[in-house]
């Protein structure tokens, strides 16, 4: 069985099979899991050093390398892992980053969603290590996991999950999923901002009109989700809690478009 499991491994390497190598990773006993992984991580390590389009020089992977070859190198290096080892494991992009966690740790979800929120809060410029960690909201969106709360989990929900949309396009993120409105959003009034990620960076890189303060949540409050009173309470809590001169400008605008919307 083992033997039979570990060469399906390595031909669905060779072939750039995903889930291919997820079923055989499973197949294998964990003690020999732990024993291939120096192995498939020479694997990862030769496929993430070559072009898309690549020959192998060693026979490493069939044909040209495909994105399909990285997939199947990222799940048999996950799968060989203990879970300790597997959250830190990067970059994970998007489906991979939803998919592999769930097919092999589905326990455990919880534990990427921790890892990949402090990850961000460590360096939130860290381009190459925090692709594909927004599926944390997907998982909660699918009650794979609670909503989370963390201050770096936060802090990109507001600065980084939604830094490719308008106003608009923010809110039917957020309406997609509306346990962040409920829980995670609603921590943006108790965890404070830092340099790379906050509300206030936020909205200076918004079209006026279209962030934050001057769009999303006054609509969330036109469409009930939030109440006036909620959002005062948060910006009072913000404000005496003592905010940086640049924070506490963003809460006094947000202060000030939600009097408007009172008026």
């Amino acid at each position: 069985m083992t033997d039979t499991a570990e060469g399906r491994l390595w031909a669905a390497l060779r072939a750039g099979r995903r889930d291919d190598t997820v079923r055989a990773v499973l197949d294998l006993p964990g003690d020999r899991r732990r024993r291939l992984r120096p192995a498939v991580r020479r694997h990862d390590r030769a496929v993430g050093s070559a072009p898309i389009g690549a020959r192998a020089p060693d026979g490493e992977w069939r044909g040209e390398l495909r994105i399909g070859h990285h997939s199947a190198a990222a799940a048999a290096v996950l799968g060989c892992s203990t879970l300790e080892q597997a959250v830190t494991y990067a970059p994970l992009d998007a489906p991979d980053a939803h998919d592999l966690p769930k097919a092999l740790f589905p326990g455990h979800l919880e534990a990427f969603a921790r890892e990949w929120s402090a990850r961000f809060l460590r360096n939130p410029k860290a381009w190459d290590r925090i692709g594909g960690i927004e599926v944390q909201f997907d998982w909660a969106h699918e009650g794979l996991v609670p909503a989370p709360v963390d201050r770096g989990a936060v802090l990109f929900l507001v600065s980084r999950t939604l830094v490719t949309f308008d106003g608009p396009g923010q809110l039917r993120y957020l309406e997609a999923r509306p346990v962040l409105i409920d829980v995670t959003l609603r921590r943006i009034f108790d965890v404070d901002g830092i340099k790379g990620a906050s509300l206030a960076q936020r909205d200076d890189t918004s079209l006026e009109g279209r962030g934050m303060a001057d769009w999303v949540i006054p609509e969330l409050i036109r469409r009930g989700h939030w109440s006036v009173d909620f959002v005062r309470d948060g910006i009072d809590r913000a404000l005496t809690r003592g905010q940086t001169p640049y924070l506490a400008r963003w809460f006094a605008r947000l202060d000030e478009r939600i009097a408007r919307l009172a008026a």
